[in-house]
């Protein structure tokens, strides 16, 4: 794995630990809804 990627990697492993019980997509797209994705 990218050195550089391990932080993002960790996270999205604890995202997902902590929400486990849940439907992420629903989780994801509620997010994304109240604040569009910076590509920059």
């Amino acid at each position: 794995m990218n050195k550089n990627m391990l932080n993002l990697h960790l996270k999205e492993c604890e995202f997902r630990f902590n929400n486990r019980k849940q439907n992420l997509y629903k989780i994801l797209l509620e997010m994304f809804r109240k604040e569009s994705l910076k590509l920059s």
